[in-house]
């Protein structure tokens, strides 16, 4: 596994953009500061200041604070104990948040700062003696940049601290100095952040003349990997029994976990407790996940998909309410229409609440669209929906994923082409920013693909949304059939709850 030095503090709080209640999201862990994982009723970490590494249980309070003009202060409290109990600690932490945004570039910059900090650790020898380790001063900032896109929200954070301790009322210091990385992904379909930090621990000691002890000085590094996840996963379960109105339909299953793995190198010690020049390499790794949260998906029933290829594809979107269902067939072979794939597209990435969220940031609240007034405000003349399906359209639309095909004039059942399709898709995800200044499609036909849809086609293609015929033809003209527009939205949602977070845990982790 690939290496990172780090201990057991001062990591950035996954997604702490959205802890206020106004962005809310189900993530957000800001215990995993000090780089702990935690489970439904434990919180668990790694301690090494003491120059052993000992693993801590116990409880963590949270207690968040409300957004006001920006800027919100968090506090976090930790009562923690090892196996044996023979070290404590205990520990308070208040944080202090501001964000800031630039709605033109649909960013968002987040600065975490440690203003109120308290620690004290005990630790029970096993000859008798004690030691108490007090925290004496603990600087960190950590900057999170957030891009905002229809689909997923990207972010990069930087962190840069330090630790001083106190050891047994001035008899000696311990010193942390922390730096790190990390980088992260938020969708309606699942949200990872993977983080990479550095730690270095120098512990000085001076001479007890009681005891007898000399002074002595000792050096350690840490390094931890860390991975918070929130997971949506989809199975079909199927019946057993053969006398029963259907044979099997599809489950969610919804899970968070938080794992971190540590690779520390320490001295060793003497039974006096004096450091040797040998050392102590090792390595542990702890995870903790929240009890699964499992929903059975409604039973689609229709009479046109029996042997067809997409069917899978059909019944899952039909099932998990993307692709809404009416009457008794799909109809596979028609065209899919603009207006169905944008509400499918609307559905399956939750867009109306993720450009709601960011509104009441980015607009003041007074000024936001209500969403009784959606149908109003949307840009095309040709379109009377529900209020739900216009904040769907609505969103599409100011995310720039969707356009209308002349101003104000959306089109909604004309037929989409594949090129239409991939660009669509690309645009909601925020990758056609990342293109290379040159670049082959590999496609017989590529010069009948039109220039607007090259850079999606390329990410698209690269990225496994879209394949070409078995002759090697892309075909953007052609039409997308339902069938084929159930494919891609399948293939879409994958790419969401499981490429990405390959991609952002499992590559960098070497799960």
């Amino acid at each position: 596994m690939k290496k990172f030095f780090m201990i057991q503090i001062a990591i950035i709080v996954f997604a702490l953009l959205f802890a206020n209640a106004a962005f809310a999201l189900a993530y957000y862990y800001p215990e995993s500061y000090e780089g702990g994982v935690k489970g439904d009723s434990e919180y668990q970490e790694m301690l090494f200041i003491t120059g052993e590494p000992v693993l801590l249980k116990g409880t963590v309070r949270v207690s968040l604070g409300r957004l006001r003009d920006g800027k919100r202060q968090d506090r976090i409290t930790y009562s923690l104990f090892s196996d044996d109990k023979s070290v404590n600690l205990s520990r308070s932490i208040t944080l202090s948040v501001t964000m800031e945004g630039q709605k033109e570039k649909s960013q968002i910059k987040t600065t975490c700062e440690v203003i109120r900090a308290s620690e004290t650790v005990s630790v029970k020898k096993e000859n008798g003696a004690s030691e108490r380790y007090t925290l004496k001063s603990y600087s960190l900032t950590a900057s999170t940049i957030t891009d905002i896109s229809a689909a997923v929200d990207y972010s990069a954070t930087i962190i840069r601290g330090s630790k001083v301790y106190e050891v047994n009322n001035g008899q000696g210091t311990v010193t942390v100095e922390i730096s790190g990385k990390g980088v992260g992904y938020d969708s309606a379909w699942g949200a990872t952040e993977s983080r990479q930090i550095q730690l270095l621990i120098s512990s000085r000691r001076k001479a007890d003349l009681k005891k007898g002890t000399e002074a002595f000085s000792w050096k350690g590094s840490v390094e931890e990997e860390l991975s918070l996840s929130r997971t949506r996963d989809i199975s079909y379960v199927e019946n057993q029994p053969t006398r029963i109105s259907f044979k099997g339909a599809y489950a969610e299953i919804k899970k968070e976990e938080s794992i971190a793995s540590y690779s520390y190198d320490l001295p060793r010690f003497d039974e006096n407790g004096m450091p040797e020049d040998k050392r102590n390499r090792g390595s542990k790794v702890i995870s903790l996940s929240l009890t699964p949260k499992s929903e059975m998906a409604y039973i689609p029933k229709v009479a046109d998909l029996a042997g067809h290829w997409a069917r899978s594809d059909a019944e899952k979107l039909l099932a998990l309410g993307i692709i809404r269902q009416e009457g008794s067939y799909f109809w596979p072979k028609i065209p899919a229409k603009r207006l169905e794939f944008a509400l499918a597209m609307g559905r399956l990435t939750d867009a109306a609440a993720r450009a709601e969220r960011w509104a009441e940031l980015f607009e003041n609240t007074s000024t936001r669209k209500s969403r009784k007034t959606v149908q109003s405000s949307l840009p095309f003349d040709d379109l009377v929906l529900s209020e739900e399906d216009a904040a769907y359209v609505l969103a599409l639309s100011e995310m720039g994923v969707m356009e209308g095909t002349t101003p104000r004039r959306f089109s909604p059942n004309e037929n989409l082409t594949r090129a239409q399709v991939v660009t669509i898709m690309v645009r909601a995800l925020g990758l056609e920013k990342n293109i290379p200044r040159m670049y082959r499609l590999g496609f017989k036909d590529e010069g009948e693909i039109p220039p607007w849809a090259k850079d999606a086609v390329y990410v698209g293609s690269s990225i496994g949304l879209v394949r070409g015929d078995e002759a090697g033809y892309f075909r953007p003209d052609d039409p997308v059939t339902r069938a084929e527009a159930a494919a891609f939205l399948n293939r879409f949602m994958t790419y969401l709850k499981d490429d990405l977070r390959r991609d952002f845990r499992d590559r960098l982790m070497e799960f």
